[in-house]
């Protein structure tokens, strides 16, 4: 079932998917016909058992799948007729989403995972296309709260540790390798891998909140929950896109959340 059929995903998913549009999917007869293997280095190689079934299933979910996030570019699911398979030392991918935000392809794994490779170092960012889903679902419902942007850095392949206390609960459904929300009626933090291929690993951590004067104090308990790393205060919102003050709150300003000083 496609998922724009699927009566049973969860309301802030539907939410999310209200905008979406979709387009004709590729028929499994299609990609059968066209499926072929290729390895890293340009060479053919056998089809692996289990990568025709699927990209087919992932056409007759997500085909033609697309959504706005946080700019005018779509996330777009499909393989756009093409069906090919990618073999490298780490096992085999195959391209079938187009971040639009980060106007960058997401791959697929065998078990359904998703991995995205800039500068040359794939990671691993999703568990599930479903939880992709979750954690955009998220943002899209609090990015217009008020909120405080941080930066936190590691070493290369190195998670920060997150103590629970002070937090709101751990979002499981939206929470995936690289994205990690935790949410309540009032609050949400989300910790997210923004860049991993240099001498360390960088992360931003936001939190957001109903009423702006409850900012400060659950961006204290951010702070001290998240350790294994060191804390850097962030003068540019992602967001908001601009440039403000360093730890400054952005702030909605009919209905769209920029920074005030």
């Amino acid at each position: 079932m496609h998922i724009l059929d699927d009566p049973c995903v969860s309301p802030r998913v539907a939410t999310l998917l209200a905008r979406a549009r979709r387009s004709p999917g590729m028929p499994a007869d299609r990609i059968r016909a066209l499926a072929r293997a290729q390895t890293s280095g340009g060479d053919g190689a056998a089809v692996p058992p289990g990568a025709v079934e699927a990209m087919i299933r992932f056409e007759e979910r997500y085909g033609g799948l697309r959504y706005p996030l946080l700019g005018p570019n779509g996330m777009e699911h499909g393989l756009n007729g093409e069906a090919i398979i990618y073999l490298d030392a780490d096992g085999w991918t195959f391209p079938g989403i187009l971040d639009g935000d980060q106007t960058w392809p997401v791959d697929i794994l065998p078990d359904g995972r998703t991995a995205m490779t800039l500068a040359g170092r794939p990671r691993v960012v999703n568990s599930s296309i479903l939880q992709r889903l979750e954690a955009h679902a998220q943002l899209s419902q609090v990015r217009d709260r008020p909120h405080v942007t941080f930066a936190i850095t590691t070493e290369p392949g190195r998670e920060p540790t997150v103590a629970a206390t002070g937090l709101p609960d751990l979002d499981a459904g939206a929470t995936g390798p690289t994205d990690r929300w935790w949410t309540d009626s009032e609050t949400a933090v989300h910790l997210k891998l923004h860049k991993w291929w240099g001498e360390e690993d960088v992360w931003i951590a936001r939190c957001f909140t109903q009423r702006a004067e409850k900012l400060a104090t659950m961006a204290d308990a951010l702070r001290q929950a998240v350790t294994g790393g060191v804390w850097r205060n962030e003068d540019w919102c992602g967001l908001c896109t601009q440039v403000g003050q360093p730890a400054q709150a952005c702030l909605p300003v009919n209905g769209y959340a920029g920074g005030i000083g």
